[in-house]
């Protein structure tokens, strides 16, 4: 007797290997049984015929680390197939954190976390380890898997300080580091455009990565350029990893700025030329060739010395504002400048705001707003940051077309969205945000598989589980729809599965997907989602220190 069979589907594996019929029995949270299973009996049983059964699709690259306890039920996540958000990327994560510092990752994480969060933000744990404590006593819909983020680190131990660590403040780092690991992190995850991974050197860097070794970790990074000195900074990613001996992993690999444009095929023959010489390089990427951060991602990176607070008195200073337009229009050596990236003011696409007074502008480039308002666009941009408290998102366009599309294709690459999950009413029904948190899983599909013909079924279902969950080391145990592996499976029509989300209309969720099972449980029937939460906390295997392959 299954507590649950799946008939008449067809199998796409996750390994890539090609589709066969074949019914799926499930007993508590495992898969028990792969073939004809038309004489057992079944508590429940779900007709897949015409359908796809696959794996739960692995959400590589998320930033849901708030949004996970603010709504449990990841709506965006559920209806678009995915049944694991990756968290604490980009070195922006919610731990480590000692009480006397915490208002200052309160405040950071206003202008980081991908979407604006809640005005009124408390951060009930110090540790990862009370953090994954809190997820597994007030479960989400989907699984949890974490990095241990190097600016939550580095602002525990030195707030956003521009100095460079000093002995004792590395020792504490580093403990804190081997502690994240030990509670299950999977790896170190860093956002060097971004304070106040800005500051720290790749000296620093590669010492706080040899702590991962033990634990089969792995380093993972938002590089510090990803525009006109993007092969410096990979340059630098290939040494902190080889230095500290450990994977390196590039987050949402891409090009950008137009004049750019075309130049993928460098980073492709430098990452793969690291790997010819000994360091295994993975990354991932998502599907637009738009990307969102904070309005403050802007600011030059002396501008957020001290933090947020620090910043924003800045910023009623003309001597301080005549220095970052400078700036911004010229650039400055080692700094990647979003604003010059996306061509100007008619490039960056306000997303959502905090205050009611400004909620006009969400949808609008900041050059609109200017014009709406009188002004001119870089006044915009200040007194945006000044009101809203730098608690405001930004879509930049940024990217080309076919460099996004050789990333999505080449065969290292798995899919994140790089998004919090959302969804379209109640609290997390936010501004008008990236369409990316609602539509990237569905989109591969709809314009990569059918509408292209880049990648076949086979090859996108392997890139959204198996490729993911190897990479995380878990692929043992998730990751591949097999005898004996946990239940996280999706059933999906391959004629209808499609984005829906829009960068003018983003909160539309994902069509097509009809099931979804976490850990054996039904999340998603006919459709729509139950209330059912079974997600849990994969914590990395070899927290122990174990250094099997």
């Amino acid at each position: 007797m299954f507590d649950v069979k799946i008939v008449g589907g067809t199998i796409l594996d996750g390994s890539g290997a090609f589709r066969y019929k074949a019914d799926v029995g499930i007993e508590s949270d495992k898969n028990t049984a792969i073939g004809d299973l038309s004489a057992a009996d079944a508590k429940k049983v779900i007709d897949a015929s015409g359908k796809f059964v696959s794996p739960g699709f692995i959400d590589f690259h998320t930033h849901s680390d708030l949004s996970l306890v603010y709504d449990k039920y990841t709506r965006s996540r559920i209806y678009t197939g995915v049944t694991m958000d990756v968290i604490a990327n980009c070195g922006i994560g919610v731990a480590p954190i000692r009480e006397e510092r915490k208002q200052e990752l309160i405040d950071y994480l206003g202008t980081r976390i991908i979407g604006t969060i809640p005005a009124k933000l408390e951060l009930p744990w110090n540790t990862m380890e009370e953090y994954f404590t809190y997820l597994e006593e007030n479960a989400p819909a989907v699984n949890v898997a974490a990095y241990v983020a190097h600016g939550a680190i580095r602002i525990d131990e030195m707030g956003f300080s521009k100095e460079p660590a000093d002995e004792e403040q590395m020792k504490h780092m580093k403990a804190e580091v081997r502690k994240a690991m030990e509670t299950g992190c999977i790896a170190l995850s860093t956002g060097l455009v971004y304070l106040p991974g800005a500051y720290t050197t790749k000296e620093e860097l590669a010492e706080l990565c040899k702590e991962l070794k033990p634990y089969n970790g792995y380093y993972i990074s938002h590089i510090r350029n990803e525009g006109d000195e993007e092969m410096e900074a990979l340059d630098e990613a290939i040494y902190i990893a080889k230095t500290a001996g450990v994977p390196l992993h590039v987050s949402h690999l891409k090009i950008m700025g137009h004049r750019n444009f075309g130049k993928i095929d460098e980073v492709f023959a430098k990452l793969d030329a690291a790997e010819k010489d000994g360091l295994e390089v993975t990354f991932d990427c998502y599907p637009y060739t738009v990307g969102m951060t904070s309005l403050g991602a802007l600011l030059p990176p002396w501008a957020f010395e001290g933090g947020v607070e620090k910043m924003i008195e800045r910023l009623q200073v003309q001597e301080n504002r005549d220095r970052i337009v400078e700036e911004l229009k010229s650039g400055i050596p080692g700094w990647q400048c979003f604003y010059r990236m996306a061509g100007g003011w008619d490039g960056v696409v306000l997303a959502s705001v905090m205050t009611e007074a400004n909620k006009y502008t969400e949808g609008k480039t900041v050059a609109e707003v200017a014009k709406i308002c009188g002004e001119d666009p870089f006044d915009t941009f200040f007194r945006l940051l000044i009101e809203e408290k730098s608690k405001i998102q930004v879509v930049v366009h940024t990217q080309g077309q076919e460099d996004t599309d050789k990333v999505a294709y080449y065969p290292k690459t798995c899919f994140g969205s790089d998004s919090m999950d959302l969804s379209t009413e109640g609290l997390l029904s936010i501004g008008k945000p990236h369409p990316r948190a609602f539509g990237t899983f569905g989109k591969v599909f709809s314009y990569y598989v059918r509408e292209k013909g880049m990648l076949t079924f086979e090859d996108a279902v392997r890139k959204m589980t198996y490729l993911s969950a190897k990479r995380l080391g878990i692929d043992e145990e998730r990751g591949l729809l097999k005898k004996d592996y946990y239940a996280d499976i999706v059933v999906f029509d391959p004629d209808q599965i499609c984005d829906k989300a829009t960068y003018e209309d983003p909160k539309q969720y994902t069509v097509g997907v009809e099931y979804v099972l976490v850990n054996g449980q039904i999340a998603l029937e006919n459709g729509k989602q139950t209330d059912v939460c079974a997600g849990r906390v994969i914590r990395n295997p070899h927290r122990f220190g174990d250094q099997k392959k």
